[in-house]
């Protein structure tokens, strides 16, 4: 047996508040010094059945050739928040060859109660929707909007306002942070956070590298205060983009030793 010493990365890990660890990716909670990390990111598949499943799973098939550390699958996996839809969505991300990890959309929940957003746990095997984990000394923050059929009015409510408070309150201030949830929290980008100012103003002496956005089918990038803000393309063979533009696919973000963040969108053709 070897007795090995906690480091404080270690304990640091452990003490996260209400950390999860979603269904496909139990080794990607285990931390690594400080390096180069490489992340994908799809979001708004909207898939109602098998057939509807056929352009994501060639965005899966060309995110493998990819490769990288990590997929942020950034919400709207389903398009009526049936359990059938969302296992079809489960059964799509289950072919990364790479540790995902999901987040809620308003399509996934669309009533936005505690037994719609259940269901999504459910499914993905989640301790809970908003969650935190590790990967080469970077914290990630996976948040829950809910809003469901209310889109419109999206927010972060006041108990995940807590969760946030509560899990930053165990981060050091020069650890790096980043966040990803379902809506934009870019300045002028349509569907953007309505409280977005006041969440942002949580990671105050924070070292947030990024926001990483779905929901708006368009790609943007924005830097406010030094934060990356971005969204991407869908990802569906059922919808379109919101900004008029045909191409969709996935988006790549690139960490270096130096915490500087660049990113670029990957297009899939149908």
């Amino acid at each position: 047996m070897i007795n090995r010493r906690m480091t404080r990365r270690d304990f640091l890990r452990k003490a996260a508040i209400g950390a999860a660890i979603p269904f496909a990716a139990p080794a990607a909670a285990a931390d690594a010094p400080r390096g180069k990390v490489k992340i994908l990111e799809l979001a708004d598949i909207h898939v109602l059945d098998d057939k509807s499943a056929a352009y994501p799973r060639k965005v899966i098939q060309a995110m493998n050739e990819e490769g990288g550390d990590l997929v942020l699958a950034c919400g709207d996996l389903a398009t009526k928040g049936k359990k059938t839809e969302l296992l079809v969505a489960k059964d799509i991300l289950d072919g990364l060859k790479m540790p995902y990890y999901p987040v809620l959309g308003n399509h996934d929940a669309l009533y936005s109660g505690e037994k719609d957003e259940d269901l999504f746990k459910e499914v993905f095997s989640l301790k809970g929707n908003s969650y935190h984990f590790v990967k080469k000394g970077i914290h990630f923050l996976a948040v829950d909007h809910g809003c469901g059929k209310a889109y419109g009015k999206n927010h972060v409510r006041p108990q995940v306002m807590a969760w946030i408070r509560k899990t930053l309150a165990q981060i050091p201030a020069q650890e790096p942070i980043l966040f990803f949830s379902h809506y934009p929290f870019g300045k002028g980008v349509r569907y953007q956070t309505r409280n977005a100012a006041e969440v942002l103003a949580l990671f105050k002496n924070k070292n947030l590298l990024a926001m990483v956005g779905a929901h708006f089918h368009g790609n943007t990038e924005r830097v406010e205060n030094g934060v990356l803000m971005t969204t991407t393309a869908c990802c569906s063979g059922t919808r379109g983009n919101h900004d008029g533009t045909k191409a969709k696919g996935y988006r790549v973000f690139h960490v270096d030793e130096k915490l500087k963040v660049t990113t670029e969108f990957k297009e899939v053709r149908p």
